[in-house]
């Protein structure tokens, strides 16, 4: 059965394509794999080069774009604004042949406290939602801010303080996104959120379905994940030593 190889959860593959092309080159070529999924907050690198003379070789890419309305700020300073990331899902739906073959992350969702003012991306969510919904994407996922020590440290080193939110605002506040994905014809799934359904960002059913040829991969869970991660079997081609210039502070991947 050939693999699903995911490039990758540990870095955004924008700024590693001299680590990642060889690997997935040299160790998985296209008749060895089902499918590649795309994990990036600049979708045009997807469809430009070096990626995209490689990436088109492939029977099927599978794209999740992350746009969390940060990017630009002091949060994600090296990030794309969101509405010159979702001016690109055009052209990044053309090149993989349809819209169906992409996810938009709006994750994570963040509340912090600063200078006595509260910053939040939930509001821009629903924005990022609508808008990329009525461009024929129906599928999105979201999470909250991981608060692990290292994140709280770099945040308050850099004048955040993180709010944290009561598990019924949180699930207040993700039936607000999911009634507006619904309200454009899409559906919201949380990412290993507790209290919420499990859901699949790699989703074993869904590559099946969505293949060019209908071939099989695995549908087993995936393991070495976290708890509440419901994704299928992939190989992840990343390491968490890759250097991403992003420079996201809520990063739970840097130092």
């Amino acid at each position: 059965m050939k693999k699903v190889i995911s490039m990758s959860r540990r870095t955004d593959m924008r700024w590693s394509a001299d680590k990642l092309i060889p690997v997935l080159r040299d160790k998985y070529p296209p008749e060895k794999v089902h499918t590649v999924v795309c994990w990036t907050k600049f979708p045009r690198c997807v469809y430009n080069e070096p990626y995209a003379g490689v990436l088109e070789k492939y029977d099927q890419v599978y794209v999740h774009v992350t746009a969390t309305g940060l990017g630009g700020s002091s949060l994600e300073p090296n990030v794309p604004a969101w509405r010159e990331a979702l001016r690109d899902l055009k052209e990044l739906a053309a090149f993989l042949k349809t819209p169906e073959r992409m996810r938009v992350r709006v994750d994570p969702l963040v509340i912090l406290r600063r200078e006595g003012g509260v910053i939040t991306n939930i509001s821009v969510a629903e924005q990022i939602i609508g808008q990329a919904a009525d461009m024929g994407i129906t599928v999105f996922s979201t999470s909250f801010m991981e608060e692990y020590p290292k994140v709280r440290r770099r945040l308050s080193g850099h004048g955040y303080e993180i709010i944290t939110l009561s598990q019924n605002k949180r699930v207040k506040m993700v039936n607000q996104l999911r009634k507006i994905a619904v309200s454009h014809g899409g559906r919201l799934y949380t990412c290993a959120v507790p209290g919420l359904a499990t859901s699949r960002c790699i989703d074993g059913p869904l590559l099946q379905k969505l293949h060019p040829k209908k071939e099989p991969c695995s549908i087993k869970k995936a393991a070495g994940q976290r708890e509440l991660c419901g994704c299928s079997e992939s190989t992840d081609i990343g390491w968490y030593s890759m250097y991403c210039r992003s420079g996201c502070l809520y990063c739970y991947a840097g130092g």
